[in-house]
């Protein structure tokens, strides 16, 4: 696949998903491709994969609500490996509530900067194997604007 192929699936995926404004999100992944020498999925990948589905729940929510104006990193995280996971699995991160949601966005408007803790969960054959937190914060920034001119 070529990269302008590649941009414009991201776009149509992002425009689907800018008017489809998901609650959760579930991202999957693939058993071979992360598997260790023990025959189960690396736990870097779990960390990764649980991760993204957190920020990617922000991003899109946040995309809806401010466009691209929004830099969202992670800054702290905390992960309970609780079994193994020995197939392809998937990374599930609901909404907040809608009291830390409203918050959050407020701050974000506000301040021009927010935090916020996600949760994500890896289950396979209907038990918790990974237990996910993250908190994230999201810096909004001046429409075309350098990196040395965003807002703090």
């Amino acid at each position: 696949m070529k990269i302008e192929q590649l941009n414009d699936l991201e776009t149509t995926l992002e425009e689907y998903l800018l008017e489809h404004i998901p609650d959760k999100i579930i991202l999957r992944a693939s058993f071979e491709n992360n598997i260790n020498h023990k025959r189960t999925v690396f736990g870097g990948s779990l960390h990764a994969v649980a991760t993204l589905a957190c920020w990617s729940l922000l991003h899109v929510n946040l995309a809806s609500l401010l466009g691209r104006n929004v830099q969202i990193v992670i800054a702290s995280s905390e992960v309970d490996y609780l079994l193994p996971v020995t197939t392809d699995f998937q990374a599930e991160c609901p909404m907040p509530n809608a009291l830390d949601w409203e918050r959050f966005v407020k701050m974000l408007q506000k301040k021009g900067k927010a935090r916020l803790k996600l949760s994500a969960k890896i289950v396979q054959d209907d038990q918790l194997c990974v237990d996910y937190a993250g908190v994230f914060v999201a810096i909004r920034t001046v429409e075309g604007a350098s990196k040395s001119q965003e807002i703090v």
